[in-house]
């Protein structure tokens, strides 16, 4: 395999057409909607002591998170994996579920369900434009949930 090759295997091509994508936004605003929510139910504490480190450690998660899974994993079930349910790819599915399960590692339950839905949107993303949006918005929903909880 070529260069160019791996990087669009991995979803790193240079498309940014999803900055003119109206549900790319939808799902800004929407996980700042789910976060106010839980705060209502769950005491929010700010967790930062060092910004510039905060944000360096919640990039270097989001990329490293998004390369891994919606990069190589998902990379890799969509070239044996064809099918869809409901618009969103099987593969993108299995991603998502695997992905809920690496967070079992280090969350509860809950939270680490909680990942499931983050993880079909970031796979949605990859699968319409490139790894790009996956790992912004990762970075996005990884910096209020350790900002605050």
């Amino acid at each position: 395999m070529k260069y160019g090759e791996y990087l669009k295997f991995l979803g790193l091509t240079s498309r940014f057409k999803f900055l003119t994508d109206f549900k790319f936004y939808i799902v800004i605003i929407g996980a700042q909607f789910f976060f106010i929510v839980i705060s209502i139910f769950v005491k929010t504490t700010a967790h930062i002591n060092n910004i510039p480190y905060f944000f360096i450690t919640q990039i270097y998660i989001a990329a490293t998170e998004e390369l891994l899974f919606r990069g190589i994993i998902l990379g890799f079930l969509k070239k044996y994996i064809y099918s869809s349910n409901f618009g969103i790819s099987s593969a993108n599915i299995l991603t998502a579920v695997i992905f809920s399960g690496f967070h079992l590692l280090n969350h509860p339950l809950l939270w680490a369900l909680g990942t499931f839905f983050p993880a079909l949107i970031f796979g949605y993303f990859r699968e319409k434009y490139s790894l790009w949006p996956a790992i912004f918005l990762h970075f996005i929903y990884n910096s209020e949930y350790f900002l605050f909880f």
